[in-house]
């Protein structure tokens, strides 16, 4: 659905004055909920290994750690194949390395965070390969051609909480409706939720056998 067809959803759900502007924002509140699990899957390639450094920025679209869903380090500048990396696992203390091959997260004081490996790289300009899960983008009021990025058949959870967000606006908030349009919200993302876990029941149990784990620069393209 285009955000154009989210708004006429709603409208015919709810009728109200708001303004366009508002209703978008509040489809954005529930985007933002539904990002860490419904992200596209991105693949980012800007780091090399530093010899003796640990820390690096962490790339553009990742703003933490935790949108990390697995790391890998070249055994070489220029692999030779998708098995010639070193897959990385999370650390959950810096001083307590969990695993040989870890990475995790350090604040400063002004709140910059950074990516932190272990141990600290003996080899220069190896490729560090990022898979991660993007923030959904926000949809605007003056792109209503513009569509979810996650599966067309769930977007009118947007309109929903919309909708619910509408009612509990304003002096006299109307929680009948309010109630009413969140149990639809929930009902259609329990339906999300089911349908992502039988693709994974789906899957090959082992990573090398499933296509997905194929497509990408580091493990799949050109070999």
């Amino acid at each position: 659905m285009t955000t154009q067809q989210l708004l006429t959803l709603v409208d015919n759900l709810y009728q109200t004055g708001e303004l366009n502007t508002t209703k978008v924002s509040y489809m954005n509140l529930a985007q933002n909920s539904l990002s860490p699990f419904f992200g596209k899957i991105i693949e980012d390639d800007s780091l090399k290994t530093i010899v003796g450094q640990d820390s690096y920025t962490l790339p553009t679209g990742i703003k933490d750690v935790s949108m990390i869903i697995s790391l890998a380090i070249g055994n070489q500048a220029v692999p030779t194949g998708r098995y010639d990396y070193t897959q990385y696992y999370i650390n959950k203390a810096e001083d307590n390395p969990a695993v040989a091959y870890g990475y995790f997260q350090i604040i400063n004081s002004t709140g910059a965070k950074k990516l932190c490996i272990y141990p600290a790289p003996t080899v220069v300009n190896l490729p560090i390969i990022i898979r991660y899960r993007s923030n959904l983008t926000d949809l605007s009021s003056t792109s209503l051609t513009a569509s979810p990025e996650f599966d067309e058949r769930y977007h009118p959870l947007l309109a929903f909480y919309c909708c619910h967000m509408l009612c509990v606006q304003g002096p006299s908030p109307d929680a009948f409706q309010a109630n009413m349009f969140m149990d639809k919200y929930d009902s259609l993302l329990d339906d999300l939720w089911r349908d992502t876990m039988e693709k994974d029941k789906r899957k090959n149990v082992k990573r090398r056998d499933n296509p997905q784990w194929h497509s990408g620069k580091s493990f799949g393209a050109g070999y």
